[in-house]
């Protein structure tokens, strides 16, 4: 049995060790990971930058084996062979059949596999967008998504072309060369050498312009063509990605992406050096010189870190690729899990040494968990709780630690269970939300209050754990009460268990909604409106206080407090997450989309599983009359 459990926990360890590791390659992208960027009004390193754009093309952080940065970088620096690569995500075959494409198999493609279709997908999304958004079918929701990843994939695949050589700016002619003072050893050269050699002949084409072109010399020929040349990508590429660069505008800083910088014109060293900088750093990758391409990415990332508004940001970027390279939350996920086995036979068996081991495996995991909270309170600057994403792995932690706490007690395995199960299929959830957008994003204004989302948001959402912990409690009270007699010691130690949390739960979620009664006085002028997130708490307070009650008054035993702590799982729920799908009220914020369905089956599920154990062990403690 030792060498068992010694083997399980090498397995665990290298799974740990190993866990979202990508493959080494030739160039290091160390520097590049660093540049900041800033999306969605929040400054990140490029390395995140990454990760966000491939899963939402493709819900996945890492291309195959390798790391979303190296992806991005094939895309911006050599656009035209990433376009073999599987990234778009499509998760309604109705789409690929309406654009033509129902020879496609699987559920992600490349850019190339789907071009056949885009001029119908184009179409198709066009007439989605007529719609408003709570008027949209799944497919039509599809088309648009689907074809917005498409777009802005193009858009990436943009972002550095100005860094790169390219046949528009051949120039052959000896004269012409001359006068834009070329290196005579080259003659392919990129959009940025040619702007930056062509500013000094501004006033040479202003004279050809008025003058018919009939009579103009070949060389006077060539020059304008180059100056229309770059007038027309000037025109063609603006309003991409990657905002890198900031600048000063109306008393405030503003990132701007390269092609703006150049279309805005009136480049200042610093500029230019950066702008340069950027097209050593394309250019290297592109021959595979590492030392070149990690100096020149070196080079961006420093200058403009130290242009930059001095903000939290900028300081925690070092912290936020430490926390993308070791994705703690994952790694927790996967120990969670080995823990979930572990107590799962150690329940089935009463083994007090595996007992022990999946005490160690939740400490283990713990510490990842616990990590990752805290490294994303200090990238933000925030408690906690800032999005739906966030309670889900905070909910998780306070379960995982509720369950500790039983065990604490009662020594018996429950706890152990309750942590395992909790840690590991909350943070599979929160996996669900990590897609949809930017986790660590600006806090929306109705939230902006570090003191309130430190006391009412925290309190509130410790309610929700201690109410889940206890439906997790009752699920297991509800099982065993279908094999164990009524006074077996298994059921009266899940009955504490379900009495305890519950009280925990009722305790902080009361706490929560007067504290929020408090915050709105402030914000709104009003302690209580009846706004859906208010009633929702509120419900949650109310249904705990019946089944206290009830239980009190002997109007139900451990099984119906039990059966009701299993329901109360709903209360939370709807009080959680459904309002955020009303749309309506001033608490309607988060990741919602494509979310109802998923409440719904976990409403369901829950429903079904107290109408069929309920009347089960009524049916079993009935006495059987002779």
């Amino acid at each position: 049995m030792n060498r068992f459990l010694l083997s399980i926990f090498a397995l665990i360890l290298a799974l740990f060790a190993g866990a979202r590791v990508a493959r080494a390659t030739d160039l290091d992208y160390t520097e590049l990971a660093r540049i900041p960027v800033q999306d969605g009004g929040r400054i990140m390193p490029m390395d995140s930058y990454a990760r966000l754009r491939l899963l939402q093309f493709s819900g996945r952080s890492t291309f195959g084996k390798r790391p979303a940065i190296e992806w991005l970088a094939r895309l911006v620096f050599d656009p035209a062979h990433s376009q073999t690569d599987t990234v778009f995500l499509v998760n309604n075959p109705e789409v690929l059949e309406a654009m033509g494409l129902d020879d496609l198999s699987g559920r992600r493609f490349s850019y190339d596999q789907l071009r056949p279709g885009l001029e119908k997908l184009r179409e198709l999304a066009s007439a989605a967008a007529q719609h408003e958004e709570n008027q949209r079918n799944p497919v039509e929701k599809e088309f648009l998504r689907v074809y917005h990843n498409i777009t802005t994939f193009a858009s990436l695949g943009a972002s550095f072309r100005f860094a790169v050589p390219h046949p528009d700016f051949t120039v052959t002619n000896a004269v012409l060369r001359a006068q834009l003072n070329l290196p005579a050893d080259q003659e392919n050269f990129s959009f940025l050498d040619m702007h930056t050699h062509a500013k000094s002949l501004s006033a040479d084409i202003q004279r050809l312009a008025a003058r018919p072109p009939e009579s103009w010399s070949a060389d006077e020929s060539d020059l304008f063509a180059l100056s229309s040349t770059l007038f027309n990508w000037s025109r063609y590429y603006r309003d991409l990605p990657i905002a890198m660069l900031p600048i000063p505008a109306h008393n405030e800083e503003q990132w701007i992406s390269p092609w703006d910088k150049l279309a805005f014109g009136a480049l200042d060293d610093t500029s230019s050096n950066e702008l340069f900088a950027m097209q050593n750093m394309a250019q290297a990758w592109l021959a595979g010189r590492n030392a070149e391409f990690k100096l020149a990415a070196h080079s961006v990332a420093r200058s403009i870190a130290s242009r930059a508004e001095e903000n939290r940001a900028l300081r925690h970027l070092n912290l936020e690729l430490t926390y993308n390279r070791i994705d703690p939350l994952y790694r927790a996920q996967i120990l969670y899990g080995f823990a979930f086995l572990l107590s799962l036979v150690a329940l089935l068996r009463t083994s007090t040494l595996l007992r022990r081991f999946t005490l160690a495996g939740i400490a283990l995991a713990l510490i990842p968990h616990t990590y990752g909270i805290v490294a994303r309170m200090m990238i933000m600057g925030r408690p906690p709780m800032t999005n739906l994403y966030a309670t889900f792995i905070f909910v998780a932690w306070v379960c995982v630690v509720l369950g500790l706490a039983v065990e604490w007690y009662q020594r018996n395995g429950l706890g152990a269970f309750l942590s395992a199960v909790s840690g590991l299929v909350l943070l599979m959830i929160s996996n669900r939300f990590e897609m949809q957008n930017d986790t660590m994003g600006v806090v929306i204004a109705v939230l902006d209050s570090n003191f309130w989302l430190s006391t009412h948001v925290v309190t509130i959402t410790i309610g929700y754990a201690g109410c889940i912990a206890a439906g997790l409690a009752g699920h297991i009270y509800l099982l065993q009460a279908l094999k164990y007699p009524d006074n077996h010691p298994a059921l009266r130690s899940s009955a504490r268990a379900v009495y305890g949390l519950l009280a925990f739960g009722l305790i902080f979620s009361f706490l929560g909604t007067m504290l929020g009664g408090v915050w709105a006085d402030q914000s709104w002028g009003r302690f209580w409106g009846w706004d859906p997130k208010e009633n929702g708490a509120l419900l949650i307070v109310l249904w705990c206080s019946i089944l206290f009650h009830a239980r009190w008054a002997a109007m139900i035993g451990n099984l119906g407090v039990a059966a009701g702590s299993v329901l109360g799982v709903i209360v939370v729920l709807f009080a959680w997450i459904g309002v955020n799908l009303l749309g309506v009220g001033l608490h309607s914020y988060g990741f919602t989309s494509g979310v109802a369905l998923g409440l719904w089956i976990a409403v369901a599920i829950e429903l079904l599983f107290v109408a069929i154990t309920v009347p089960v062990i009524y049916a079993r403690r009935r006495p059987i009359s002779s």
